[in-house]
């Protein structure tokens, strides 16, 4: 080692030698661990040798080409290089190379790496692939997917999953330097949504994401769900991390797989990373050529089977068009498939089985459709090579998982019509706990338990007394799956005789199983009956036959909704309101546990349900909605517990708040209020004609958090698609300003968001303080005034205030201000926003094509332009000046939103 130093530190006089030395030192450490892989070209951290060490290593290169194959790269001793030898890269001015880094970093009793500092991801992908993941094969960038971890199997085709294919075992995002653990799976998910979903490729059981100092994994099956969603911008590029969609799919990723994640840090959980590798992710060369059914890639196997397989089952079209309308959909038949071994499926509780490779319908189905067996076209070879690539059935560990979650096969439009949700096994069980703290410790055997939209069963697992309760569902698929559970799973118990068809919104009660009947109908049982649901959550579209996000058109169509829409009114575009109707009229005396949205205890649209629904809310509780499967949005879903036979007008609860974690984090009282007692009531009061209009405030049509996005002022009310607003003038800028200032002041989250903003007392009237700060934070709040659409008279400031080279084009807003009295809060945010004017009109001094009459809105627009893509306006600038002088803007504001905030609940716009 003495030696190799020595030829280190004089290797200017004996280059050669030295390289020689060099080499055989890499020669010993690569006969221990291959830190040469084909392919990488690395040799980065030499990068900084000087020319002539560049052209010995030139000499060299073939020595090391011939003992490793393939190291084209050698020739560019560059950071895009080899990045094993990065203990090296620290090469003096003088020229000095310390070896001992080096020695260090490769020696077998001292593998602790350490990625700092590393200049390129792809330098850190290869070491951490050395490091921890030589077992794996890799390969960078299929599909844009950052890393793909594969079995290390000779495979003549990397890119299918049919024989011969190589496994996948992770996907992955790597990032140079320290990174938001949430940010690179948010990018990694938003990356691979195109590949599984398209199906050509299985899905691995393992995402990993990691950086310079830390690896995370999360199992691939604990993601999946998010695929479902609607409500975030799925083909938005997902490295633009400071975009307001980026951030909205992040808190959906993160509500989903926080509390599923595991981190190691690099460097000092190196042993517990490789065991955890070595337990959990196996790539041993031993996989079968048939790829397994998991949990993680049935859907997948799904898709590929409605395109691949299911054109070979012997039946027409319209015969398909007949099944669905009985409730029979494509995942039943692939669910035969799936759940089957040597041509049979390996149950009997299935509508549909595989039998003797044909399919085979249970004979209490009805109709002449589905007496004969049904086999396959040209003898069954393509439906057989399909299934010759899968392994069936899927192995035990996966089968409960699998049979459980039949409502990930079923199409999204379905989900929403007929709610095939999931209630998660957390808030399926604090249900229970709030039924027994109300009904006592033995409700399962003094009360009976119907839950009426059953789906796959969820909802009634961990109940122990199967005679007292009932399960029915309007998709026969979801009774099927139930009955196939009542046997493998141990938490679910339930007879088979209580398990039903029912379409609780059309059918006729006399349908009912007959011990269920003589509960209905008997009043004193009526009492103990406890109807047990989470009903589906759609919304009518009030645009007709159109279908508008979340809401979809005719879902509410039903002999219910026909009953009970008068007494409703706009209640009942709800699914779940027509619910609640049918069972508290029908059912009268019984009880309801049950989950749904907060708009039945104080929506706007719900008075008439409230007037109707005479019931004792007993307790309840609110999680985030978006804790429940194939539920979008930020709004709080509730457990709430009736009493029908207690008859009393909801007027307020005080609620238990859980988080998405499960942890308790306080209460909240609700209330209910009448339409009067409204915002929109009290704003109505100042409406005016567009004569004299200074602009237009849009977004007047609804009372609570939820629709704030909609409240905006802008030019004109021809620039808003649906305008439901209010023109300003002199007369009414001070109400119009409150109004605004007070929907925005505050942040929306999940837990305001059904929060009702209300007809305010006449306090506010005499605080001018109040006035003035909601008429400076309206300045530079959802204020999207443009010059280039009409005179902007909202230009806080004088000419000479800013520097500006020529006069304004209306001097209405600073003159409105000038006699005015501001706190120090408003003070300074008129003083930020100066500086802010003053920086633009100096910058625009020689522009003869910016507009001197710019409007806040255009000043952002001049700094930060806009996306070439999607038009939308870049969330930061390349000047940083201006950087500084917004954000300043930004932060007095903050401080000014604090002031108002104490205001607005003591002048009642909104209740505590």
């Amino acid at each position: 080692m003495a030696a190799v130093c020595q030829a280190f530190i004089t290797y200017h006089k004996t280059s050669i030698a030295v390289y020689s030395v060099f080499i055989g030192v890499y020669k010993t450490l690569t006969a221990v661990r291959k830190t040469l892989t084909a392919g990488y070209g690395r040799l980065t951290a030499v990068n900084k040798i000087s020319t002539a060490d560049y052209k010995t290593f030139i000499a060299v290169r073939k020595t090391i080409t011939a003992g490793y194959g393939s190291l084209t790269a050698v020739n560019k001793i560059s950071t895009a290089g080899y990045g094993s030898l990065i203990a090296v890269r620290k090469i003096s001015t003088a020229g000095y190379i310390t070896p001992l880094p080096f020695l260090s970093r490769h020696a077998i009793l001292l593998p602790m790496p350490d990625y700092t500092g590393i200049q390129k991801e792809e330098t850190l992908k290869g070491l951490v692939h050395d490091d921890f993941f030589s077992k794996f094969g890799y390969e960078p960038k299929i599909d844009d997917i950052d890393i793909v971890y594969t079995d290390k199997k000779t495979r003549a085709d990397l890119f299918s999953d049919g024989p011969g294919a190589s496994r996948h075992w992770v996907w992955g995002e790597a990032k140079k330097k320290i990174h938001d653990v949430f940010n690179m799976y948010t990018q990694l998910i938003l990356t691979c949504k195109k590949t599984y979903e398209k199906a050509e490729r299985l899905a691995p059981p393992w995402l990993c994401v990691f950086d310079e100092g830390r690896i995370s994994f999360v199992p691939f099956h604990d993601i999946s769900p998010i695929f479902t969603e609607t409500d975030f911008n799925w083909n938005q590029t997902p490295s633009g991390h400071d975009t307001d969609d980026f951030k909205k799919a992040r808190e959906k990723v993160k509500n989903l797989i926080g509390a599923k994640i595991v981190v190691f840090n690099f460097g000092t959980d190196d042993r517990d990373i490789k065991e955890f590798i070595k337990t959990h992710v196996t790539a041993d060369g031993n996989a079968s050529i048939k790829s397994p059914i998991t949990k993680d890639n049935f859907v997948q196997i799904f898709i590929k089977w409605v395109k691949e397989a299911k054109p070979f089952i012997n039946m027409p079209k319209d015969e398909w068009m007949d099944f669905k309308k009985k409730g029979i959909l494509d995942c039943d038949f692939y669910r035969a498939d799936m759940m089957s071994s040597g041509g049979n499926t390996i149950t009997e509780k299935l509508k549909i089985i595989l039998k003797n490779d044909n399919y085979k319908f249970q004979e209490h189905i009805a109709g002449r459709l589905f007496m004969s067996d049904i086999g396959f076209a040209g003898n069954g070879a393509a439906y057989s090579r399909f299934w010759n690539k899968y392994e069936r059935p899927p192995a035990p560990v996966h089968r409960q998982f699998i049979i459980d979650r039949r409502d990930l096969l079923v199409p999204q439009n379905i989900r929403e019509v007929k709610g095939g949700f999931f209630t998660p096994k957390m808030w399926a069980d604090k249900s229970k706990d709030y039924l027994a703290a109300v009904f006592g410790e033995n409700w399962q055997d003094e009360y009976y338990i119907w839950d009426c939209a059953a789906g796959t069963g969820n909802l009634l697992a961990g109940l122990t007394n199967e005679c007292n309760i009932w399960a029915s569902d309007v998709e026969q698929g979801n009774i099927e799956t139930i009955q196939s559970l009542i046997d493998i799973d141990e938490n679910l118990n339930l007879l088979s005789g209580h398990v039903f068809q029912f379409d609780f919104l059309n059918d006729s009660f006399d349908t009912l199983p007959e011990g269920l009947s003589k509960i209905i109908n008997d009043p004193e049982k009526r009492k103990r009956l406890i109807v047990y649901i989470n009903p589906p959550y759609a919304e009518v579209s009030s645009l007709g036959a159109t279908e508008t996000k979340g809401r979809k058109a005719g879902v509410n169509q039903s002999k219910a909704h026909d009953k009970y829409a008068i007494a409703l009114g706009t209640a009942g575009r709800e699914v779940f309101a027509l619910f609640l109707a049918r069972i508290y009229n029908e059912i009268s005396g019984c009880k309801i546990g049950e989950f749904s949205k907060l708009k039945a205890l104080n929506g706007s649209a719900f008075d008439k349900f409230r007037e109707f629904f005479k019931a004792r809310l007993e307790k309840c509780f609110i999680v985030p909605g978006n804790t429940f499967d194939n539920v979008t949005g930020q709004f709080p879903i509730g457990f709430k517990i009736w009493d029908t036979d207690k008859k009393e007008v909801f007027k307020t609860i005080a609620t238990d708040i859980f988080d998405a974690n499960n942890q308790h984090i306080g209460n909240k009282t609700f209330y209910a209020f009448t339409k009067n007692q409204f915002i929109n009531k009290w704003i109505g009061e100042y409406k005016i004609e567009d004569k004299e209009a200074i602009g237009y405030m849009d977004g007047v049509n609804g009372n609570d958090f939820q629709h704030n996005n909609i409240v905006y002022i802008c030019n004109s009310k021809k620039l808003s698609p649906n305008p439901r607003g209010i023109w300003i003038n002199k007369q009414n800028l001070m109400e119009c300003s409150i109004y605004l200032t007070v929907r925005h002041v505050f942040e929306l989250s999940w837990l305001n968001d059904r929060d009702q903003f209300l007809y305010p007392n006449e306090g506010y009237k005499t605080d001018t303080e109040f006035q003035n700060n909601c008429l400076i934070f309206s300045l530079f709040d959802h204020n999207s005034i443009q010059s280039q659409r009409g005179t902007n008279h909202w230009i806080p400031f004088a000419e000479k205030e800013v520097g500006a080279k020529e006069k304004f084009e209306s001097a209405f807003m600073s003159a409105f201000l000038k006699d005015k009295t501001f706190s120090a809060e408003a003070a300074a945010v008129l003083d930020a926003g100066r500086e802010l004017w003053k920086y633009y009109h100096a910058k625009i001094k020689t522009n003869k094509t910016a507009s001197v009459n710019a409007s806040f809105y255009e000043i952002r627009e001049f700094f930060q332009g806009r996306k070439e893509t999607s038009g939308a306006m870049n969330a930061t600038s390349e000047d940083e000046a201006y950087n500084a002088l917004i954000k300043t803007l930004r932060e007095k504001q903050k401080t000014l939103a604090k002031k108002i905030e104490p205001k607005i609940y003591e002048y009642g716009f909104l209740k505590e």
